[in-house]
């Protein structure tokens, strides 16, 4: 049986990208054409989500919950440790009157304290009794 392939030459016809006919051509063109728009579409939709994760890490709103003025990109922003954003000067001047978060209610102080905890963790301190040890 294999015998009778020896007889025959399988070559392939030497044919260049001119002598392609025009639906080659097109199918090709067409595909990365399709690729390409893909990837744009893809893109977009990555930044978008990007800002969207931004705004809601930040609970930022468009708009200060103290003074109802929408944020400007220039103005300073105050962010309490629960991570909502408000105009600086609206809340320091929220602050000396009440010491809560103006959106949640909770404590500022003692968010802030619990924050500062976890990013210290436990003190660096010697164990008690470790110096009793030879």
């Amino acid at each position: 049986m294999s015998s009778d392939f020896q007889h025959y030459s399988f070559r392939m016809p030497n044919i260049g990208f001119q002598n392609l006919p025009l639906n080659i051509y097109i199918v090709v063109f067409g595909t990365a054409i399709f690729v390409f728009i893909l990837s744009l579409l893809f893109c977009c939709y990555l930044i978008r989500l990007r800002h969207q994760a931004h705004k809601e890490l930040y609970a930022y709103k468009q708009i200060c919950a103290v003074c109802l003025e929408e944020f400007k990109p220039k103005d300073e922003l105050g962010i309490c440790p629960c991570k909502h954003a408000f105009h600086r000067k609206c809340l320091i001047k929220w602050l000396e009157v009440r010491k809560v978060c103006p959106l949640c209610n909770m404590p500022v102080l003692q968010l802030a304290q619990r924050h500062n905890k976890q990013d210290h963790g436990p003190p660096q301190g010697p164990l008690p009794g470790a110096e009793n040890i030879v």
